[in-house]
């Protein structure tokens, strides 16, 4: 297959979107050869022989929808810089809408392979326009595309095992106990939950510190940013909680590693990858995402205690005690129940048999 890939970023460092230079790397090793179209191009060290990319651009709407027309025509017309047949679009259903009608033409007309990849909770006209004109639509849970259509296919996430392989967890250092979160500063994510649980924690007389990984989405979300900046400083947290911005994909890792326990308080109720990222660092977790269960049922043992790692969403004082759950237990436990968490992501969510999947349902439409 010559596949045709679309996406908003592809740059390593980009602190979002850096696992998709991985996806790149991965579909590259399953196709002939490999197209992406991206809005944005940066880092892209270590690109596959066999994969160029073509930059859209994101100035000016109109020149940016020509590109992008110029370019699937160049790509899915016959010719040595064409001759592609299949077509992956990466999270914006509009992709595939604008992409519909070339896609169609290609092949001499018996048209590519069309697919979307979409994982959120949001339901919107784009996204039922684009069900309607692609061959199906992969997704990583059965929660993480919100519509009945036949066309979903679950597929599970594609976590990178060789980028979060960092050391397991060991003794809390001087009693300190580090907590990390991911994510952006918005009410979706709820961080002040996680901070009411941490002063909570430290009534009692623990030494729980917190670090936030993660920048407002959206130019109105600065409000809410310095909403939570008060928080800090309204329960004497300053010094305690630490929000280091947006971190590069490259750096996520020594985050983890940092940590002794991973908090998402993350309110979509998908399969959030980052936690299967925390899982793939061997980093105990507690999540108030019902979607968490449906994952750890893939290790018996895990299974029987999946309620260690979950907690009530929005309730902080649910959010404390699951975290003392884990504080309470010795080193060795959480080593442990890190390895089998990793065990987990490399059977069910590794990156590389995603994208073979992936391929695979593409050739087989």
């Amino acid at each position: 297959m010559k596949l045709l890939f679309v996406t908003q970023v592809l740059d390593r460092d980009d602190a979002v979107l850096g696992f998709v230079m991985r996806w790149v790397q991965g579909l590259a090793g399953q196709v002939e050869s490999l197209r992406v179209l991206a809005l944005e191009v940066g880092n892209v060290e270590g690109l596959p022989g066999n994969v160029d990319v073509r930059e859209i651009g994101r100035r000016g709407y109109v020149r940016r929808f020509l590109r992008y027309r110029r370019y699937l025509r160049e790509s899915f017309r016959s010719g040595p810089n064409g001759g592609f047949d299949g077509l992956l679009t990466h999270m914006v259903p509009r992709y595939s809408t604008l992409a519909a009608g070339p896609a169609a033409k290609a092949m001499g007309g018996k048209g590519a392979a069309h697919f979307l990849w979409y994982t959120h909770k949001g339901v919107d006209r784009r996204l039922l326009s684009a069900l309607e004109v692609v061959d199906g639509a992969f997704t990583a849970s059965d929660l993480s595309l919100r519509v009945d259509t036949p066309k979903k296919i679950v597929t599970g996430h594609g976590i990178d095992l060789d980028h979060f392989d960092v050391p397991p967890v060991g003794e809390f250092e001087d009693g300190r106990i580090q907590l990390l979160s991911v994510g952006r500063l918005t009410p979706a994510k709820d961080p002040l939950t996680t901070l009411e649980a941490v002063s909570h924690l430290r009534d009692e007389g623990l030494d729980v510190r917190l670090t936030w990984a993660g920048s407002p989405l959206a130019r109105g979300d600065d409000d809410y940013e310095a909403m939570v900046h008060r928080a800090v400083s309204g329960r004497d947290l300053d010094g305690v909680v630490e929000f280091v911005g947006a971190v590069p994909y490259p750096r996520i890792p020594q985050m983890f590693g940092a940590a002794d326990l991973f908090v998402n308080a993350s309110r979509t109720g998908s399969v959030d990858k980052v936690v299967l990222e925390s899982m793939a660092a061997r980093r105990p977790f507690v999540s108030c995402n019902e979607s968490i269960p449906p994952v750890l049922a893939a290790d018996s043992e895990l299974a029987t205690r999946a309620g260690d790692y979950a907690f009530q969403s929005g309730d902080s004082i649910s959010l404390a005690s699951a975290l003392r759950v884990w504080i309470d237990r010795s080193a060795d436990d959480r080593r442990a129940s890190g390895e089998r968490l990793r065990e987990i992501v490399a059977r069910h969510h590794e990156v590389d048999a995603l994208m073979a999947r992936i391929v695979r349902r593409m050739e087989e439409r």
